[in-house]
């Protein structure tokens, strides 16, 4: 008897601190926002119906370390999204070839391990260190609009912007590997395509991410190639993560590019073949539009960081964005200190917050300097005056809501499917480069001729009369024009020291919040004493200025959420991957690198 009474009172307490927990968890909103001075509770998230934990409670800011590991090696590393292509990374490094040799065996690899991301259907913006010269060169190899483009042609139907032929720009992804090689290259060509022919024909393992993105972006499926490649023969239904997908037809391409070299997609027999899967496709890409296809190389400009030198890409990549936030918060002279207390975490996440938040109101005015005159935009944000005179518009007690008092008029377009590496070389030459195909699965096309998935490039250009999702229009810098560059968000950057040598190689994926996650991991790892793999793992918030709120990650402490809303900022909680870093770190000690736990990957060296 007097054990069923225990029974019993022990399930009516089980019952009691049920209910306390659903009253205390319950949902306030299917979006993950909360008003200025309001506090955070838990949410449901209205897609997955999956109760979501309140912001972290304390005032610890200690970095939580992720399960990603921080390797450490001699004199050599590389970073990328998949470690079957960091270790071929590697390898070519130790077979003596230079920086630029890893990158491109890299890049041909993930061009198959992260097809969802990147590949020979798209384009890329690289960043170049050579030691010896002291110098950077920028290799811009993104997409250009169709000789057929013009601004009216998405106007009739706004969703051809990003899926389906019309979005299809002209790739510029083999063309910038093989322009790359040629100038900085050392071993044979051939080599640096063998061992992604290899994986190729062996089977290309689907990730979690794969996965994800497939979910994310199911009109992919709707190409009948691409459904195929991820269907079971035996039962139709689609292969899961650690399944292989075997994409033959693109694996034969790797093996006449191999013969042929870069140039075969843009003239010769290839080139036909890509060019009727683009007119089978619906495209309004011609041959003619590929055979005048040209990578772009200017220098990278260096911006001075105490000491250090950054090295940034020009437009239309958003290399001085990154340099224009660093300028602004260099002149506060951050430190360690600034991330220990409440007040003064709340106080230096407040101005991170308002550096950003400028950066995105010049970004609108960005575009290709070979059709906007860019050149008083960029003088102004790499200069220090310049970033003087928009540090002391920063009130150190409030924000501001209208993107007018950020000098912001318009808005600029977003990407998620990009992929980023990083690579130093035992010679103390770095490359860091950002590739994309715009959204995952690009325009959600597969060519039967030569198996490649093309990207959806003219997403990133604006259109006049067409609204965003938060009604703004686009900026006119970013209007199409054939053959024009669209904005980019990639921002591949190199440090180096005083003495020249790399102090960091790092760049990011995620579109817009690129930038700032850049951004954020430098200052970590230069100003406020972070090791490469706490400037990663830290927690990232975000402004864009449209939306008028800062984007932030889990892991963020309330109090410090709750200190910028008593500033006046809105803030939302995002639940997507957001951005991914990969970053390389030297110092006396050695050569430190960390891939992104947020979406996985690995690093390799020696």
């Amino acid at each position: 008897m007097a054990q069923s009474c225990v029974a019993l009172l022990s399930s009516i307490l089980v019952v009691i601190v049920a209910i306390g927990l659903l009253w205390l968890w319950a949902p306030q909103s299917s979006r993950w926002e909360s008003g200025a001075g309001q506090t955070k509770h838990a949410t449901t998230d209205g897609a997955a119906g999956q109760l979501t934990p309140p912001d972290p409670s304390g005032t610890d800011f200690t970095v939580r370390l992720s399960h990603s590991a921080l390797h450490m090696y001699e004199s050599a590393a590389v970073c990328s999204d998949s470690d079957i292509c960091s270790q071929i990374g590697r390898d070519l490094l130790q077979r003596n070839g230079t920086a630029v040799d890893a990158t491109i065996g890299i890049m041909l690899c993930a061009g198959l391990t992260n097809l969802q991301s990147m590949g020979l259907g798209g384009g890329f913006v690289m960043n170049i260190y050579q030691h010896k010269e002291r110098r950077a060169y920028t290799l811009d190899a993104r997409e250009v609009a169709a000789g057929k483009a013009t601004e009216e042609m998405h106007l009739h139907d706004p969703s051809t912007t990003n899926e389906g032929p019309l979005s299809v720009a002209v790739p510029g992804e083999l063309q910038g590997y093989w322009e790359a090689h040629k100038r900085f290259g050392a071993l044979p060509w051939a080599e640096l395509v063998q061992p992604s022919i290899d994986l190729c024909r062996r089977g290309i393992p689907i990730t979690k991410h794969m996965q994800d993105s497939l979910t994310f972006n199911r009109k992919a499926l709707n190409d009948e190639r691409i459904r195929y490649m991820f269907s079971d023969p035996a039962t139709g239904k689609l292969k899961q993560q650690g399944d292989h997908i075997h994409p033959g037809v693109l694996c034969d391409t790797l093996a006449e590019i191999a013969v042929q070299g870069g140039d075969a997609l843009y003239s010769g027999a290839l080139a036909s073949q890509f060019a009727e899967d683009l007119r089978e496709m619906g495209s309004i890409l011609t041959l003619e539009d590929l055979r005048r296809y040209r990578v772009r190389w200017t220098e990278s400009l260096p911006i001075d960081l105490n000491g250090d030198t950054m090295w940034v890409v020009p437009p239309p990549a958003s290399g001085i964005l990154v340099a224009f936030i660093m300028n602004i918060l260099k002149g506060y002279r951050m430190e360690a200190t600034d991330t220990r207390s409440a007040d003064a975490v709340i106080a230096t996440a407040h101005r991170i917050v308002e550096a950003f938040k400028f950066a995105y109101g010049k970004r609108t005015a960005i575009g290709d300097p070979s059709f906007v005159d860019v050149r008083e935009l960029t003088a102004n944000l790499t200069s220090d005056g310049y970033a003087e005179t928009i540090r002391q518009r920063i009130d150190e007690h409030r924000t501001h809501h209208s993107p007018a008092d950020y000098d912001g008029e318009f808005h600029t377009p977003n990407n998620d499917g990009t992929a980023h590496i990083s690579v130093l070389g035992p010679r103390g030459d770095a490359v860091s480069v950002t590739s994309s195909v715009n959204f995952y699965f690009g325009a959600g096309l597969m060519g039967a001729r030569t198996g490649i998935i093309v990207n959806s490039g003219m997403d990133d250009f604006a259109s006049p009369g067409l609204q965003n999702y938060f009604g703004l229009p686009g900026s006119k810098a970013n209007f199409i024009r054939p053959y024009k560059r669209a904005l980019s968000s990639m921002a591949p950057t190199i440090v180096t020291d005083a003495e020249h040598n790399v102090k960091l190689v790092i760049g990011a994926a995620g579109g817009t919040k690129i930038t700032t996650a850049v951004a954020l991991t430098l200052m970590r790892a230069l100003w406020f004493g972070y090791d490469i793999k706490e400037a990663v793992d830290a927690p990232r918030f975000h402004h864009q200025l449209i939306p008028m709120a800062v984007q932030y990650e889990y892991g963020n402490l309330d109090v410090l959420i709750r200190g910028l809303q008593q500033k006046g900022h809105e803030t939302m909680r995002y639940r997507e991957r957001g951005s991914i870093i990969c970053a390389i770190a030297q110092n006396a000690s050695g050569v430190y690198a960390n891939a992104d736990f947020r979406k996985g990957g690995d690093v390799a060296g020696f």
